[in-house]
């Protein structure tokens, strides 16, 4: 009874001082708090009628977020409500600006507020029902209590409010709790409970917003694994696996509940690659591994990181796997091993040349190996490099294999590649051979003729079993490559020799493409020669390209052209450079070997002749060029291997260059 009294004097004292501000505007500053008085000065400058019935003040206000607002605090709300029941409280939920999104309420306490719009959908702020606990504890941003005669509107004076604001994890303002009462009930823990359930609906709010975070997180994480193109396997601190994204699934054609949950150890045993370097906290990268998935043997190439917290403890791991076909196709692009010409590289309107376009297309057409027969500088490259380009291998490889140009104790491991350790010198991390790099697209096999014979048994068991295996390898690797290969040797007369083996030649020779010399297509010299001299004109930087003298062209029409295609080209060169700008060729700007060239023409020569003419252009080429074999090559248009099994086959004595 006596706290009733104190309650009462107190809102009559207050009512004094809210009497004394609404007649004189003064301010009994010892009486009223300053946030209350600073409230009451508001409302009076906003032309707030303080007698006003309030029925009339209310506005609708827009409710932002009603639904998620009470989602996440109806719990601590309904809770508030069950503690206060039946002691004649109103408990108000508000939105940010103030705005009522729910209201409960005992029978009593909802017959004396009647005349007061405290009901869903009413804005509270101060602008319409002047100083009152929800607009004060939105504009203080803190637990506020508004006591009777406190409140700036006379009809609200025979109640108490106690408000909290309640934040967002970022510090925005989401809504308010309230208790509303008679303030003869008025108590100073009200303000507690409030303050309370306020504190709970934000540590829940905290805990929703982190576990959001935690599944955006995740999916986050889920989402970038999912879209590498590498396979992901993720381990514990034991080894068993966590984590398996869709492509390392598809890479060991297993489904990912198949393997989550098991052992790597169980899988592939404690010695392997990944339980080694998660016993040791070691990463590594780059490092190809050979896995046993469903009996069969799969290589790849892999990297691993190890998982650790702050204190160096190991968590787990996650390993990278890199099909090796698809590592194979990289390194084959960033080496260069890619087709360049294509048919329509390949000028010529003899018909020779043109039926060879004929057979070289249908070619392209077929999986089949083709064998390619030409003189040096023929082309025959070019015509593989189109074959190739014009396939359903264009996207692959296109890998060479210079069969005269590998030293006979490195064909093996050049062509099949080799293990760690597999022999002295050998790369600490071992390499990939031809054959494996050219997996998906075309092997060419340049001068097949001159493989060694003991690796001719090896490659004619490639070419029937599709398999390879590394030196000091233990699985073979299935190889998907189709074979082109290219001789200027008579591989019949080879076979009967001894030096060829038959069944090999007819594994290659299964279409076999001829390439007519330069010589035998004479209408095509003189256009080739044109085209040699805009591309050489264009590379020099000059201004319009040069052409030949009728004497010129009638050199080179007469001229035997051994060194073929390569040759022209090589000739064109040398005489726009001897021209010096000129802007006609003159016989006197021919290279010296068209000079000196003499005898019968073409049609009129014999094998024995050609023979003959091609050991005097060599030994006349030697001692221009003193013996030196590189400037022989280049001047003669053929590569310095080709150079030296001529001399040897035409018996030249010569003095090499000091």
């Amino acid at each position: 009874m006596q706290e009733c009294l104190t309650l009462e004097k107190r809102a009559q004292r207050i009512g004094e001082s809210w009497k004394r501000f609404i007649v004189l505007g003064t301010i009994e500053s010892y009486v009223v708090r300053d946030c209350i008085a600073v409230s009451w000065q508001r409302c009076l400058s906003q032309g707030l009628n303080p007698y006003l019935r309030l029925a009339y003040a209310a506005k609708t206000g827009k409710v932002t977020g009603q639904r998620e607002l009470i989602k996440k605090s109806r719990p601590f709300f309904d809770n508030l409500y069950e503690l206060v029941k039946g002691s004649d409280f109103m408990v108000i939920l508000t939105d940010g600006q103030g705005t009522i999104v729910k209201v409960l309420g005992d029978q009593v306490i909802r017959q004396k507020v009647k005349s007061i719009p405290l009901r869903e959908g009413i804005n509270w702020g101060e602008e319409n029902f002047g100083t009152n606990c929800i607009d004060l504890a939105i504009r203080e941003r803190k637990p506020v209590q508004v006591f009777a005669t406190e409140h700036f509107m006379q009809e609200l004076h025979f109640l108490s409010g106690s408000a909290a604001p309640f934040f967002s994890p970022d510090g925005d303002i989401l809504g308010v709790l309230a208790m509303i009462g008679s303030y003869a009930d008025f108590h100073p823990h009200t303000l507690g409970m409030v303050v309370a359930c306020v504190k709970a609906i934000e540590n829940q709010l905290l805990y929703m917003e982190a576990a959001r975070s935690l599944e955006r997180s995740y999916k986050e994480a889920t989402t970038i694994i999912e879209e590498i193109s590498s396979g992901i396997i993720s381990a514990d601190a034991a080894g068993r696996i966590t984590i398996l994204n869709s492509v390392a699934c598809k890479m060991l054609s297993i489904a990912p509940g198949d393997w989550v949950g098991k052992s790597i150890a169980a899988l592939w045993g404690e010695e392997c690659a990944f339980m080694q370097a998660l016993r040791e906290g070691r990463d590594f990268s780059n490092k190809e591994v050979n896995l046993i998935v469903n009996g069969v043997p799969l290589r790849f190439s892999s990297a691993l990181r190890i998982i650790k917290d702050k204190t160096g403890k190991i968590l787990g791991m996650v390993i990278s796997l890199w099909e090796y076909k698809a590592i194979r196709r990289l390194a084959s692009k960033a080496f260069g091993a890619q087709a360049s010409f294509s048919f329509d590289d390949i000028y010529g309107t003899h018909p020779s040349l043109q039926h060879a376009l004929s057979v070289a297309r249908r070619a392209a057409n077929s999986q089949q190996t083709v064998l390619i027969l030409g003189e040096s500088g023929t082309g025959k490259e070019m015509f593989a490099q189109a074959i190739h380009h014009a396939g359903e291998r264009a996207r692959g490889p296109f890998i060479v294999v210079n069969c005269a140009g590998i030293p006979r104790d490195l064909v093996e491991s050049e062509l099949f590649g080799y293990e760690s350790g597999a022999f002295t010198g050998a790369r600490k991390e071992g390499r990939p051979g031809k054959f494996e790099l050219a997996h998906g697209g075309t092997i060419f096999f340049d001068e097949i003729g001159d493989m060694p014979l003991e690796m001719q048994a090896k490659l004619l068991r490639v070419l029937q079993d599709k398999h390879v295996t590394r030196l000091g390898g233990e699985y073979p690797m299935h190889v998907d490559t189709r074979v082109i290969a290219a001789t200027n040797r008579n591989l019949l007369s080879m076979v009967e020799e001894g030096t060829f083996r038959l069944d090999l030649f007819y594994r290659v020779n299964v279409i076999s493409l001829q390439i007519p010399p330069l010589r035998s297509r004479k209408t095509d010299i003189l256009p080739l020669a044109n085209i040699f001299l805009r591309n050489t004109a264009q590379r020099m930087g000059l201004a319009a390209p040069p052409s030949f003298e009728g004497e010129a062209e009638k050199m080179l029409l007469a001229y035997s052209w051994p060194g073929n295609v390569r040759e022209l080209q090589n000739l064109v060169e040398q005489s726009v450079f001897n021209a010096n700008g000129a802007s006609v060729i003159e016989v006197r700007h021919l290279p010296e070997k068209i000079l000196r060239s003499s005898g019968p023409k073409p049609e009129e020569e014999s094998p024995l002749a050609l023979e003959l003419q091609e050991r005097k252009h060599i030994t006349v080429a030697l001692q221009v060029c003193q013996g030196n074999i590189s400037k022989c090559a280049r001047m003669l248009g053929i590569g310095r291997n080709t150079l030296y099994r001529k001399i040897r086959r035409h018996n030249i004595q010569y003095f090499p260059a000091k």
